[in-house]
């Protein structure tokens, strides 16, 4: 068998599956509750306890519609969620049923109460409920350096409403 006949042969399911796959752009409104806990040390002073959070935030799709650059304020009561935060970051999901799941990687700033910026990880799951409406729920973890150390964990839940920008 001639060698470009046998990778025809091996790549065809992939190019006609590429050829079925529509690339679709959105922007979406993320919202949601969520809880957390830090650990906090300033100088000799630690900072112990939980927190209840809201996140409003945005994010654009990158890539194929299943990766996003997302950007949300947070804001909330407790020690967790003193202050506001800006996080930030690349996520990217798995599975094309109406439950996906997700993997964050990005950075999270913390403004008010003192300055803290460090790295992000984040998982979870998202279900979509129509074309354009999806539930997510995830649970995050973020380091922070700066005035001092800290480590944040959090739960959040949230709806995401998509709105198509085109496709390419």
């Amino acid at each position: 068998m001639r060698p470009s006949l046998l990778i025809l042969l091996l790549t065809a399911p992939a190019l006609a599956s590429a050829q079925d796959y529509e690339q679709r752009r959105a922007v979406s409104l993320l919202v949601g509750p969520g809880f957390g806990y830090t650990n906090a040390i300033r100088g000799d002073r630690a900072e112990t306890g939980p927190g209840v959070l809201l996140d409003v935030g945005g994010s654009l799709t990158v890539g194929d519609d299943r990766d996003e650059l997302f950007l949300l304020a947070r804001g909330g009561l407790g020690e967790a969620g003193r202050g506001g935060v800006l996080i930030s970051g690349f996520r990217s999901f798995f599975g094309l049923d109406e439950w996906q799941s997700f993997f964050d990687l990005g950075a999270a700033v913390r403004l008010f109460s003192g300055t803290w910026a460090g790295p992000r990880l984040g998982f979870g799951l998202r279900r979509t409920l129509t074309d354009r409406t999806s539930l997510y729920g995830g649970l995050g973890l973020s380091l922070g350096f700066g005035s001092g150390m800290r480590v944040d964990t959090e739960a959040s839940i949230g709806l995401q409403w998509s709105f198509p920008i085109g496709s390419r």
